[in-house]
């Protein structure tokens, strides 16, 4: 085994906790998943993996260990604005990058798609992909698009020290084709790296199954039960070939892989249904669990124990400390700024039963929506739909204010469905702590205004 492990990260794009076979779906839900499930016995399946309630604040959150709202990524922002990771963030391939790894990202970036805030300004030695999300493939044929007032979508590609270029449109014609687009880039680029002695780090950011839900046309009607069931025939497939990679490689033994989901699904008509939130209830940009608790298998082949399966709380904060100390990196990690994320490496490896983590903060945008600690959920604001409106949270919807704040008991009642607020007003004494705390931190390290470029002096 090399001194240092290679990284594979595979990152889909609103996967349902109860999509894959090992977490419930499958078969069950018409499309059987079977290489994510082996992945699954090969290694540790997480059943309490918290990501953020959209795709920009949770990637953000991968490659930065901080919450999203330090660094100005807490939302998607709309077209027209300059948005994404600012130049003085230090990212998790700028870390493994000056720790002697090659660096690569293909698929999905959505952390900034100007000069400056592409993946190559943020320690990836190449790119390939599209700078924001796949939704943008129906402008084009939107009535009354103009191009001559808005950007057409592209697909780009770039290597660090150079500007990224526009390689061709991203378009409803091409959508279905780009994860295969993907998956080759990815296989090869394993391939290639194997030659060398040099460890790496790959990015492998999956566009399906985000809206418009068309997959391949290899896996069109594969499934007989619609468009949705046939893309995660092929994002199975597609893990596959990835994994496939790394075994021809002779590289299981130095490999960590991470497959995970952004967040959870979205209902976008006229694409249901759509994903499965299992036992939880929520979406895409609410703060219930179905929104933030995703599906997350993590293999290391020899290292970390086969088909474990573990409820302990654990977020996407905490891979960017992890994987700094399986690479040896661990006096990387800034000091010079809050890292929200904690290292994770022990309990993954099997040397502790516990996480080490016990709560996470959720928001959306700027405001604190709900703090998880242990078994409990305090929720302070909830995203609500407009009367009336249809589509994915939180467009269009507003903000309720809450009369008093919520209380969950997660492990008893998943769905949080029944407030135990009257029973457990104790709980406030850990959860304003929590609170507090963080309120003390943004006024020591002011947070990065979106498109910022460091933060407020």
């Amino acid at each position: 085994m090399k001194k240092k492990p290679n990284f594979v990260l595979m990152l889909h794009d609103n996967i349902g906790y109860g999509d894959p076979g090992c977490y419930g779906g499958g078969l069950m839900r018409g499309a059987p998943t079977p290489r994510i499930d082996k992945m699954a016995s090969q290694g540790v399946r997480f059943t309490n993996f918290n990501v953020e309630a959209q795709c920009t604040p949770t990637r953000s959150a991968l490659l930065t260990g901080r919450l999203p709202i330090r660094s100005g990524t807490s939302f998607i922002t709309p077209p027209g604005h300059i948005y994404g990771l600012a130049p003085w963030e230090y990212s998790l391939a700028n870390l493994l990058s000056d720790t002697g790894y090659r660096t690569a990202l293909f698929g999905k970036w959505h952390l900034g798609h100007s000069e400056g805030r592409l993946p190559t300004n943020q320690g990836f030695d190449e790119w390939f992909g599209f700078p924001n999300s796949s939704d943008e493939t129906l402008y084009a044929s939107a009535v009354g698009f103009d191009p001559s007032y808005a950007r057409v979508p592209c697909l780009w590609e770039g290597k660090k020290g150079d500007p990224c270029r526009e390689m061709e449109p991203y378009t409803i014609e091409n959508r279905p084709l780009v994860d295969e687009m993907i998956a080759k880039r990815s296989v090869s680029y394993i391939h290639h790296q194997a030659e060398s002695d040099q460890p790496f780090f790959l990015c492998v950011w999956f566009s399906h199954p985000h809206h418009p839900v068309l997959p391949h046309p290899d896996f069109a009607d594969a499934s007989g039960n619609g468009a949705y069931a046939d893309c995660m025939m092929e994002i199975d497939h597609r893990v596959g070939q990835v994994l496939d990679a790394i075994h021809t490689a002779g590289l299981d033994e130095d490999t960590v892989v991470i497959w995970a989901s952004d967040n959870g699904p979205e209902s976008v008509p006229p694409w249901i249904p759509a994903g499965d939130t299992g036992p939880f209830r929520g979406e895409l940009g609410s703060v219930f669990e179905g929104a933030i608790r995703v599906p997350c298998v993590i293999r290391w082949t020899g290292q970390i124990p086969q088909g474990r399966v573990t409820n302990e709380m654990i977020s996407g904060l905490d891979i960017y400390p992890t994987l700094a100390t399986l690479a040896g990196a661990a006096e990387r990690v800034p000091a010079d700024r809050p890292i929200d994320g904690v290292d994770q490496s022990a309990f993954l490896l099997g040397k502790q039963e516990k996480s080490n983590r016990d709560h996470v903060l959720f928001f959306i945008q700027n405001d604190l929506y709900s703090i998880k600690w242990k078994q409990f959920k305090v929720h302070f604001k909830d995203v609500v739909q407009a009367p009336g409106a249809t589509g994915q949270l939180p467009y269009p919807a507003f903000v309720h204010e809450l009369s008093a704040p919520r209380i969950y008991n997660i492990v008893q009642d998943p769905k949080e469905l029944y407030d135990i607020l009257l029973t457990n007003l104790w709980l406030f004494e850990p959860i304003i702590k929590i609170a507090n705390e963080f309120s003390e931190s943004a006024v020591h390290h002011p947070h990065i205004p979106t498109g910022g470029d460091g933060p407020i002096a």
